[in-house]
């Protein structure tokens, strides 16, 4: 009988949860202790101290060990605690007002003094508390501090920033394309040198991943969130699976009172500025309204917390800086390039023996005769006459002139999609740039929670949160920044927790919680460009474009690379649908002058794809033909051609971790913390097996004829998830913590007392899973689909139809997946590119981290932190091309057959009469694997071109010197944190590789390093009306100001060489140019380029450039956000509340990273700003 993984998985969970008392991977708790002494500092044993909450009844009591010591464990978030300590002989004592943070040790110590019990000393907790004991970096965020601050997405993702070490923005490698709350933030950020996909995300202690891309699927609103505490370095053994960030929200419970609250924020463009790059203001509505309400069911027993919030919105969206086409070319005339600076014409015609070659469909349309080899233009060739003659294919004065009877089909009906130009550049290009395309946003969460108090300090609690949203993106495509493509994306976020504690006695607690989070969204269909092919010029059928997904099918993705102009419909549109199954259960102890932990963590992740790529095909124009690619595009004689069939993937991974944590407190002094985790993380398989790699060498017995090297799961050596799960994998974690409690003197007053200061140092290793992602590359690929790459030159209107080979490709739609062991179907494979494979070689990442900090108590009121944080990171994933070409057998056979053989984008060429050599198959050392792909001697096929290896080769370095200081009490409050670091890797993330030679070459700073990253937050109640009353003091009172601001230098900008191939690689990676080694001169971008491009030069055909791949940084962020709040109270529990909000006030022209292409004609040039100013007023009703 089979039975379904989940069964096995939830099985041994289950046993684990009955025989292994151990303590919950993630907590959502905290823990308060303290010491009681005499006045004299002696400890009093058997004092009985007893912790109170009156908002919830909740009551536990314990008596102090011999060294006067007491901790209450597992202790719920929330405020209004208080601790009280009564002895015989001595004052009673009390601290009230104590709040509780997730994952914090509070700590409150007790003097008594000599006197009768019925004699009470009460004192308010202090908020500014020194850590003592703990050895992790990172702060809480509380629930007042993220509504009262102004924030652009109103989400507490948006505030992950505030903290030292978080870089606060996503670099360009993040992939964040899964859809958040309608495309809220979600979460890629670096933080500490770690990447962006490294950190999890927890609500409740439930795991929230999105498993792709690993942010955060569930966002609860900001409202209905109790706190969160980011631990961004050297955390505890309870915590794993990833070696980033850990965000650990809680969210509010009901209470003894009926509490609540609701609210609208509006912005409307009124208040606004344009974008940087726009004429015009662009078009802002956005409602953002819902509320809370909390409330008790049975008092003291059991309680509900409901939230809901709706977002309306409608924006207009910056396009930025597009180049396109002048006017004049648009009409086919091409004598103002000297003025534009696009590509000239130094082509030929590529022709061959085919009756359909390229010179005789032009002879054809022109009605004069076009010879193979002939220039398309050249200076002097002007007339009519001439070009008949076969001086010139396209006579002009002063440039090329090409009719409207020489355009292709497609380009006739599809130019309207190219925008004309509204300006011209400094530098001569012409520009288009608007506003006026719209974003529309719809979103609607509801989430609950109930609480019961199960006696004795014990808790049951469910928490249910929901998130239907859709998001209608103009631009949706990467790879297209022309309007007229709009793609909404529908997404549903579900989560379902169940958190259950008992306290068996005050130093004995058992947890179990069970999590289920389910995310599913269709990304990108398309509402735009939809239609026949046939309307937009195309052949359909025969050797045309046969949709490969009917439903999405109209204009196909179609780039003109150099010019720097795409449109098209998006050429990926993806289902997802994510289920994760977890459960934990765990113990905790304290066990004399020990606090032990031992946990356990089972989860069973599922990630189903359907997903249509390039369905009507993806066209690609480099001006390899003219040497204008959009020339080439009227021409219809496209670079490169590729389309692709359904792709299906069911992608599982399970996840099994246990840990051991002591907290030794050595002496009062010094706690050590040591423990250690095993961390068993499975690779993402494929339940049908559709999954493949590249193992130079292997002959498949999957499929007996596939191409030798391409082999899958089942053939020797290789496992179903490709790479073998590694069950060795142990992670070590080891802090200690001191603080000084000496009193008097130079040291007295140098470390304050005690409990004033800390010295804590930290590290260990920390094991991170690799996304599925790495299969998600995979979908599709040989033999599951059809991923197919013209590998000759093609009509755009006629794709399978050869522009110059003898023999046609030949129509490979419609297409079906054949079953294992079919034999006789890679002919239509072949030859195999752009397949990304998992290596079986692939090791689970990790990262070294550690850190020195001191922490100072201020003036009572405020805490400041130094730290040294540091960082290693090994066996990162990266991408390396597998099948590179050789520059030095290319650069042979162009000295043996002359320039216009090898040479950049030949790679994949046969060469035949290569003197000493024969007949050459392309330079590839894959190129031929078997007899197969030559078994037509009249169309010789290659096995395979430029492929990708998923390879966990990568290493990386950071060191960071980071500041803070909090202040929480008082009318002013604040947040403030600075950070220098420099992070160093040799790949920052996928497809970030340069020289598969030397892949050394590569390292340079990271794609996330920011210098300089400084971010206060702060708020001020104004004491406008001090000694004011009556209606005039009602008018003065309750004004505060709040507001963020942030210096932030910019992300290294990527210097890469996309178009000329001039290394003869072919590779996946981007080639380099040289550099001369000048000082990067930084200019105005206002005035054109951000930075000085004349010491970068292509670098010599067969070469590698010698530039360094990130070296310099671009622009960085001067941002200021701020509001303006009224608070009016009406009764003593019901408060309104008004706020003006601005975010950019003062309007900084921000740019976003610069063009680093070296080909591009907007190279050095930054083409998009960030957000102008924009307003937001809003009111709010608490009870």
């Amino acid at each position: 009988m089979s039975r379904h993984p989940l069964w096995s998985v939830l099985g041994f969970a289950l046993v684990v949860t009955l025989f292994l008392p151990l303590l919950l991977q993630a907590e959502v708790t905290g823990t308060i202790s303290g010491t009681v002494t005499d006045s004299s500092g002696a400890a009093i044993a058997n004092v009985v101290v007893t912790l109170n909450n009156t908002d919830t009844g909740l009551v536990r009591s314990i008596k102090t060990d011999i060294s006067g010591g007491y901790e209450f464990l597992s202790v719920p978030v929330g405020e209004n605690y208080s601790v009280n300590v009564q002895a015989p002989g001595f004052q009673r004592s009390t601290q009230n007002a104590i709040k509780l943070d997730v994952n914090q040790k509070y700590r409150a110590d007790f003097s008594l003094k000599v006197g009768t019990i019925n004699e009470m000393i009460e004192v308010s907790a202090n908020a500014a508390q020194v850590d003592t004991s703990s050895t992790q970096l990172g702060d809480v965020i509380g629930d007042k501090k993220m509504t009262m601050l102004p924030l652009n997405g109103r989400s507490y993702i948006d505030l992950l920033g505030l903290q030292a070490g978080v870089v606060p923005v996503a670099s360009a490698d993040a992939v964040n394309d899964r859809p958040v709350s309608g495309n809220g933030n979600s979460g890629q950020m670096s933080v500490n040198g770690q990447r962006e996909s490294a950190n999890s995300f927890l609500v409740n202690g439930g795991d929230v991943e999105e498993s792709v891309n690993n942010g955060a699927s569930v966002v609860p609103t900001l409202d209905s969130i109790q706190e969160f505490r980011l631990l961004t370095s050297s955390f505890n053994a309870e915590y794993g699976r990833f070696s980033g960030a850990i965000v650990n929200v809680v969210t509010k419970s009901g209470t003894n009172e009926f509490h609540g609250s609701a609210y609208e924020f509006l912005r409307n463009d009124a208040m606004d500025s344009h974008n940087y790059f726009d004429l015009t203001r662009g078009e802002l509505r956005r409602n953002q309204f819902g509320g809370t309400i909390g409330m008790p069911i049975v008092k003291n027993k059991l309680f509900f917390f409901g939230d809901y919030q709706g977002t309306r919105e409608v924006k207009g969206v910056s396009t930025g800086i597009i180049p396109v086409p002048s006017n004049l070319e648009r009409t086919g005339d091409f004598s103002d390039l000297a003025t534009t600076g696009f590509g000239a014409f130094t082509g030929t015609v590529r022709s061959g023996s085919s009756p359909t070659n390229f010179a005789a469909v032009l002879s054809h349309r022109l009605g004069y005769n076009v010879s193979p080899n002939e220039n398309y233009w050249s200076p002097g060739c002007t007339t009519l006459a001439q070009a008949q003659a076969g001086v010139c294919v396209f006579p002009g004065a002063a440039g090329p002139i090409i009719p409207k009877s020489a355009w292709d089909s497609v380009a006739v009906k599809t130019l309207q999609f190219i925008p004309a130009p509204i300006g011209i550049q400094s530098s001569g290009q012409p520009y288009f740039s608007s506003s006026d395309q719209k974003s529309h946003v719809r979103d609607d969460k509801f989430g609950s929670k109930v609480d019961l108090n199960t006696g004795h300090g014990g808790t049951l609690t469910f928490y249910y949160t929901f998130d239907d949203a859709s998001y209608l993106n103009p631009f949706p495509s990467t790879f297209v920044n022309a309007p007229g493509f709009a793609a909404v994306t529908p997404s549903r976020a579900q989560q379902y927790n169940v958190g259950y504690t008992t306290i068996f006695n005050p130093t004995t607690v058992n947890e179990l919680h069970v999590n289920y989070t389910r995310f599913a969204f269709v990304r990108n269909k398309p509402v735009e460009g939809l239609g026949d092919i046939t309307s937009f010029g195309f052949t359909k059928g025969g050797l045309g474009v046969i949709p490969s997904n009917p439903m999405y099918e109209g204009v196909a993705t179609t780039n003109l690379n150099n010019t720097g102009v795409s449109f098209g419909i998006p050429d990926g549109i993806t289902g997802q649908y994510n289920n994760t199954y977890e459960i934990t259960d765990g113990f905790s102890k304290v066990k004399g002058r020990h606090t032990l932990k031992f946990g356990t963590d089972v989860r069973y992740i599922q990630v189903n794809e359907r997903n249509t790529y390039t369905p009507n095909g993806w066209f690609q124009f480099n001006g390899g033909e003219t040497g204008n690619d959009f020339a080439d595009f009227l021409l219809g004689a496209p670079d490169a051609f590729n389309q692709t069939s359904l792709q299906l993937l069911d992608s599982r991974t399970k996840y099994f971790a246990l840990y051991a944590q002591d907290t030794f407190k050595a002496t009062p002094d010094l706690t050590v913390n040591y423990g250690v985790r095993w961390d068993t993380s499975q690779p993402f398989y494929d339940t049908k097996n559709r999954i493949q790699t590249f193992v130079p060498g292997l002959q498949s017995k999957i499929y007996p004829d596939a191409p030798r090297g391409f082999a899958f799961p089942g053939d020797p050596g290789v496992p179903r998830t490709l790479a073998p799960t590694q069950y060795n994998r142990f992670a070590p974690r080891l802090g200690v913590a001191y603080s000084p409690s000496v009193h008097d003197g130079l040291l007295g007053k140098l470390f304050g007392g005690p409990g004033k200061t800390s010295i804590r140092m930290g590290g260990g290793l920390y094991y991170t899973a690799i996304e599925d992602l790495t299969l998600f590359n995979e979908v599709g690929d040989p033999p599951f689909g059809l991923f197919y790459v013209s590998p000759v030159p093609v009509y755009m209107d006629k794709p399978y139809e050869a522009r110059k080979d003898p023999t046609n490709p030949g129509q490979r739609f419609p297409f079906s997946i054949p079953a294992p062991g079919a034999t006789g179907i890679w002919d239509q494979y072949l030859p195999i590119a752009t397949a990304p494979t998992f290596r079986t070689d692939n090791k689970l990442p990790y990262s070294e981290q550690f850190n020195f900090t001191m922490q100072r108590e201020i003036a009572h009121t405020a805490v400041a932190t130094v730290s040294y944080v540091g960082s290693r990171g090994h066996h990162l994933l990266s991408t390396i091309e597998s099948n590179p070409g050789n520059p030095a057998l290319c650069l042979a056979i162009r000295a043996a057959l002359g320039p216009s053989s090898c040479g950049p984008f030949g790679e994949d060429t046969i060469y035949t009469g290569v003197p000493g050599l024969g007949t050459v198959y392309g330079t590839r050392p894959f190129s031929v694997t078997s007899g197969r792909g030559l078994s037509n001697p009249g169309n010789p096929l290659l096995d395979f071109q430029s492929n990708a290896w998923e390879s966990t080769s990568a290493n990386s370095t950071y060191n960071a010197l980071q500041a803070s200081v909090e202040k929480n009490v008082g009318s002013f409050r604040l947040l403030g944190a600075y950070t220098w670091s420099k992070s160093i890797d040799n790949s920052s993330g996928f497809y970030d590789q340069i020289d598969p030679y030397n892949p050394r070459v590569s390292r340079g700073l990271s794609t996330f390093d920011v210098t300089h990253n400084f971010v206060v937050s702060y708020s001020y109640n104004l004491p406008l009306a001090k000694s004011v009353s009556g209606a005039k003091g009602r008018l003065l009172s309750g004004w505060t100001i709040t507001g963020i601001t942030r210096f932030t230098t910019g992300f290294p900008v990527t210097i890469t060489e996309s178009s000329d191939d001039h290394s003869l690689c072919g590779c996946t990676g981007a080639d380099v140019p040289n550099y001369n080694g000048q000082r990067i001169r930084i200019v105005n971008p206002r005035s054109g380029n951000y930075f000085d491009t004349s010491p970068f030069s292509a670098e010599a055909l067969g070469t590698t450039g010698n530039s360094d791949r990130r070296f310099f940084h671009g622009p960085g962020i001067n941002n200021w956000d701020f509001a303006l709040h009224k608070t009016t109270q009406i009764t003593e529990k019901q408060i309104l509340e008004f706020r003006a909000e601005f975010f950019n006030i003062f309007n900084h022209a921000q740019f976003y990273n610069v063009q680093g292409n070296f080909n591009a004609t907007n190279f050095g040039q930054a083409t998009q700003a960030r957000d102008p100013r924009i307003g937001q007023l809003a009111l709010k009703f608490s009870f």
